[in-house]
């Protein structure tokens, strides 16, 4: 992104100071943009009375613009006749005003103008009204202070007359200190007298303002601004001829991405003093912050580190997507400067799914299909959590699913870990728990064939075995029934028939015998005591 030089702002420190004890006349120094619109302001660091106004220009030759508007105070009173007594009676009255504005019915008036600095002054005026034929009326306003009578036609008889105050004429003188110096220059560089006075285009420094009524032996008041010209500031990343970030800045863990070094981004500061004491020194620097969009996301704060002489920007979240990166830079007065940079990524995520059985899923064996859900990734190794493991490259293009049986149960899970590495050597892992439970072994006592599909097979409950044997005895010591297997998944258990027949057996008690073996070793065989499995088994239609 081209990075627009040349704006710069403009940043007018204004102190006021009360200088005689005679006079306290109203004034104000200003600073205004180019195309006369008022600006921002802030305070420094210290606390005083110093404000700072803020420039945000186009490219313009680097002056700024700085007014002072001063104008005094006076009291405008109203009177009008009373037709009794010819007395001029109270009727309004006008403090610290310059201009005085008022409708008036017909009648005499006396307008008086008071100013400490300025004689009184009295305006008299009349205001006559003649009715017409068509019902409305004509005002005349006639005044000594007017050259012709002022003549309206109006529906009511009354008339608008405005005073002017007259201005304290003063004599106002510039001073100025060149930036770095420690007083003002003790002739002034512009003098003017009149109601207000401006001085433009103004060079960086420092510039003191002393006003003098006509009427006065010396300076009533004296204004001090400081003008800076803040040349903002700029930036630009380094980055080759693609607009890519170089790969010599990316690693692992972070991303450097470093700024052209001949574009240097720095924080300007500006030094003035107190006028009351110029040993006393004041500073204010231009602070920048910036912030990091990655792609689409919302931006975040980053920070503009410096080491041996190179600027970067550090990012510790490279993404595993190829990115635009903007980074973007305000200082503390609003200047915005943005750069983008395509970020092709090195960094791989590892991702994987496991699919268990649907049925017993926690019962041994266990097996498990592993989905490799990785991007970025060029190798894979397996780590199953029991001691085997498997590893591929994609040169060799290894299967999208590998499997993997479990078939000692545990007290804790079993922990499967996929480590995966990008082509340029950064990795990443991903976790998961694979739960084999102990075995054990259930029977009921009762079950009922009749094909209602509830209970009608006879299935002892097992978790986790590894051989299995049962025979079913009639009362009579007949066996009717045997089955001997592995994994009990495949085995729907006894559906009531007798075996190698298919007729079905009677209602009535028979005897089932089971011997069995865990996968963690535990055997279900015994013929007496605790561990005996077998019983009676009464079968209903």
């Amino acid at each position: 992104m081209k990075i627009s030089v040349g704006a710069f702002r403009l940043l007018c420190i204004g102190l006021l100071l009360c200088c005689g004890p005679t006079y306290r006349v109203l004034g104000q120094l200003t600073a205004r943009n180019a195309d006369g619109s008022a600006v921002t302001f802030y305070t420094n660091d210290r606390q005083t009375r110093d404000t700072i106004f803020v420039f945000n220009q186009t490219p313009q030759p680097k002056k700024g613009n700085l007014s002072l508007v001063y104008r005094p105070p006076s009291t405008i009173t109203w009177t009008r006749k009373n037709p009794e007594t010819s007395a001029f009676d109270f009727y309004k009255a006008a403090t610290g005003a310059a201009v005085g504005t008022e409708t008036l019915e017909a009648g005499d008036y006396r307008i008086t103008i008071a100013n400490p600095y300025a004689p009184t002054k009295t305006i008299s005026c009349t205001v006559s009204a003649a009715r017409n034929e068509d019902e409305t009326y004509t005002v005349t306003v006639a005044s000594d202070n007017l050259p012709n009578p002022v003549t309206e036609i109006k529906s009511e008889p009354k008339g608008r007359l405005t005073v002017t105050a007259d201005p304290v004429e003063c004599i106002f003188k510039w001073y100025f200190s060149a930036y770095g110096a420690k007083d003002f220059a003790s002739s002034a560089f512009k003098t003017e007298q009149g109601f207000s006075t401006s001085a433009d285009n103004l060079d960086q420094g420092g510039y003191k303002v002393t006003v003098q009524p006509v009427a006065a032996s010396s300076p009533t008041d004296s204004f001090v601004a400081w003008l800076y010209m803040n040349p903002g500031f700029d930036f630009k990343l380094f980055k080759d001829n693609s607009g890519d970030v170089i790969f010599a800045y990316k690693h692992c863990g972070y991303t450097d991405f470093r700024l052209d070094p001949a574009v240097p981004t720095k924080q300007s500061v500006f030094a003035y003093f107190d006028p009351n004491n110029p040993s006393r020194e004041g500073t204010l620097t231009n602070k920048l912050s910036f912030t990091i969009k990655r792609g689409s996301a919302a931006e975040s704060t980053t920070f503009l580190n410096e080491q041996n002489n190179v600027q970067y920007f550090r990012d510790y979240s490279p993404p595993y997507e190829d990115t635009r990166f903007t980074f973007k830079g305000d200082d503390m007065f609003g200047v915005e400067r943005k750069d983008d940079i395509y970020y092709e990524t090195i960094i791989p995520k590892a991702a994987m799914t496991a699919i268990l059985p649907e049925v017993d899923p926690k019962s041994a064996p266990v097996p498990v299909k592993f989905t490799d859900q990785s991007v970025n990734a060029t190798e894979y190794l397996w780590r199953f959590g029991d001691g085997d493991s498997a590893a591929y490259n994609l040169e060799k293009l290894p299967p999208d699913t590998v499997k993997h049986t479990y078939y000692t149960p545990k007290k804790t899970a079993y922990i499967v870990v996929l480590f995966v590495k990008s082509g340029l050597g950064c990795t990443d892992s991903v976790r998961t728990q694979i739960t084999v439970d102990p075995s054990d072994l259930a029977a009921a006592n009762v079950f009922t064939p009749n094909g209602d599909n509830v209970n009608d097979y006879f299935k002892p409950y097992n978790v986790s075995l590894r051989d299995f044997e049962i025979s079913i005895y009639t009362r009579a010591g007949k066996r009717i029934y045997h089955y001997k297997g592995g994994d009990l998944r495949n085995w729907q258990g006894w559906d009531g028939r007798i075996q190698n027949t298919g007729k079905d057996a009677a209602e009535g008690v028979y005897f089932y015998v089971i011997t069995a073996t865990g996968w963690d070793g535990i055997q279900y065989n015994k013929k007496e005591g605790p561990g005996t499995y077998g019983g009676s088994l009464h079968l209903y239609r």
